[in-house]
């Protein structure tokens, strides 16, 4: 009996033995850890976090980074404004007058006389101006509040013989000539010169300022006087 309980042991063994050797065979077998080289090989592996595109609120700031980028952002539509209308009855276009005065080239040109007036006889000669009685200082003054000036009386020729012009201090050989072109010829023509004639004739003759500084109206009214 002993004998046959021994014998039903045995068996059970070897079946346990055999069923858990062809478990072992047939279950997966697990990974062999890798053997560690280092204490970093189990520090944990963080992913990069992906980079956060930023919005960019003003578009001169988002057209300055598309430049200096590859990426393309593209810009908020900036509104535009209504051209202003100009106000009733008022023109957006210049006179042509002042186009031609801004357009045309500035050209040198030589003076030239102008049309002479009148031929004044003695009986209609004009007296000597006031500017014949005052001081270099004034007469200056009195010319500089003239304005553009008003044209002299002017002769087609001389009345008679022409009075030597460069007898006035001041005046010499070239002055003579300007004046001579200009329809003057005698000592009674300059003496009569208002502050008005004086700046006319400062922007036709050179030496102008020197009509002023010596006074040419008195020292040819008293020369005016002698030849009377």
């Amino acid at each position: 009996m002993l004998l046959l309980i021994l014998q039903s042991a045995a068996l059970l063994l070897g079946v346990f033995l055999i069923s858990g050797a062809v478990g072992w065979l047939l279950s997966p077998k697990p990974k062999r850890k890798a053997h560690r080289v280092s204490v970093f090989d189990d520090a944990p592996v963080f992913a990069a976090p992906e980079p956060v595109r930023q919005t960019e609120s003003d578009p001169m700031v988002a057209a300055a980074r598309q430049m200096t980028s590859a990426e393309i952002i593209p810009l908020r539509p900036v509104a535009t404004t209504a051209p202003v209308a100009a106000p009733v009855g008022v023109s957006t276009e210049l006179e042509p007058a002042i186009m031609a005065h801004i357009e045309a080239p500035v050209v040198a040109t030589t003076v030239v006389a102008e049309p002479v007036l009148e031929t004044l006889d003695r009986t209609s000669r004009p007296k000597a101006s006031m500017l014949s009685a005052m001081t270099p200082e004034s007469v200056e003054a009195a010319v500089e509040q003239a304005g553009t000036g008003l044209e002299p009386h002017r002769l087609r020729g001389p009345d008679g013989k022409a009075d030597d012009l460069t007898l006035i201090s001041g005046i010499g050989a070239p002055n003579q000539k300007e004046l001579n072109d200009l329809g003057i010829f005698h000592y009674w023509q300059v003496a009569s010169w208002t502050p008005e004639h004086v700046a006319w004739l400062s922007a036709r003759i050179h030496s102008a300022k020197r009509i002023m500084r010596e006074n040419w109206m008195a020292q040819a009214a008293k020369m005016a006087a002698r030849a009377a």
